[in-house]
């Protein structure tokens, strides 16, 4: 994989629609008529439509960089997901007027931009409040489940090299340069050089499948009555074919504790993910060093995007002052200590 500058993807500017034109697009290409309104996203542009009817939906607009094959094999496996297990509460594709799963639109400066709509799905963000242990456990089991799902799925695009995929996170060692913090610099290398030593070596005999790789707080939808169910998971835009088990650190890792036991609230987590899916040993045992991996991908790819948006830098680096945090207190612990703390929660006997 290339560093990100090379990927165009990844610098190149995100679509640029105002609300007037995503409500025409919707109108010409999917015949729904509704107010827009904007939605954030890290490369590509999404709006919520809300009709006279008080119908929802989104409207998503692809980066004119987007490969249209990673567009498909994410439309194939929200539909193959809907098949398999209907209870999973995933958006749902609408076709276009011509009755295909997505359309083209033009923007002011000639470039085509893959078009989608999807259901809208009510509930609110998880963010950063404190998950009930009953939340945790559920959103252990629905992960597990999607992964179930997305078992025998397949397509041509679902191996497409990801920057955010964890088992390339040897290769933020050539980013690091952009983490002006010293001292947490040398955290993330140090959990870097864990990854390397611990992890690459495995990667070969992990399990591996497609899997979302994003359930983070703000990919999770809770019930407003009853805040301990998941009514939504959304943002399918990282889907990738990797080891499986990093569907599951990439989730549990946003739940790290900042003080106390690091793994108090994460064993909850993973141990409700354990029941529908059990863990192979050598999963569990590197477990540990997947979550600390997960949040040093996120610190690296925010400084080195506040670099390549300075007027975006105060927002980026606010955002991730709880990872940051997440990731100091983990790192004082040493490395054996979490490990068999999520062996022995899992119920593994011997050492590592």
């Amino acid at each position: 994989m290339n560093r990100p500058a090379d990927d165009p993807l990844l610098t190149s500017d995100p679509p640029g629609f105002s609300t007037t034109e995503a409500q025409q697009i919707a109108k010409l290409r999917f015949g729904i008529e509704g107010q827009a309104s904007p939605l954030w996203s890290e490369r590509d542009q999404n709006f919520r439509l809300q009709t006279a009817g008080k119908n929802q939906f989104v409207l998503k607009i692809a980066n004119a960089q987007e490969d249209p094959q990673v567009i498909d094999f994410q439309q194939q496996a929200l539909q193959h997901i809907a098949a398999t297990d209907p209870g999973i509460p995933v958006p749902r594709i609408l076709p276009d007027l011509e009755g295909g799963h997505y359309s083209l639109a033009r923007d002011t400066q000639g470039r085509e931009h893959m078009v989608r709509l999807i259901s809208w799905l009510e509930g609110d963000q998880v963010q950063e409040t404190e998950a009930s242990d009953a939340l945790l456990q559920d959103m252990g089991r629905l992960l597990a489940r999607l992964g179930v799902a997305l078992r025998d799925f397949d397509h041509p695009a679902s191996h497409h090299e990801l920057l955010w995929d964890l088992k390339h996170a040897a290769r933020l060692a050539t980013l690091l340069e952009y983490i002006r913090d010293a001292q947490l610099r040398s955290l993330v290398a140090a959990a870097v050089d864990r990854f390397k030593t611990h992890v690459t070596p495995a990667l070969k005999s992990l399990r591996s499948q497609v899997i979302h790789a994003d359930l983070n707080r703000g990919n999770v939808l809770v019930s407003k009555e009853a805040p301990m169910h998941v009514t939504g998971i959304i943002d399918f835009g990282d889907m990738v074919f990797t080891p499986l088990v990093m569907d599951l650190a990439i989730a549990a890792a946003y739940h790290l504790a900042e003080d106390g036991d690091p793994l108090a609230r994460v064993m909850v987590f993973i141990k409700a993910y354990h029941q529908v899916v059990p863990l192979q040993r050598e999963e569990a045992e590197i477990l540990a060093d997947l979550l600390l991996a997960r949040l040093c991908t996120s610190i690296t790819l925010q400084n080195w995007r506040a670099s390549l948006y300075p007027e975006n830098s105060e927002y980026l680096l606010v955002h991730g002052a709880h990872t940051r945090s997440r990731l100091r207190h983990a790192m004082s612990f040493p490395r054996e200590a979490l490990q068999q703390r999520i062996l022995s929660g899992l119920g593994f006997t011997g050492p590592a």
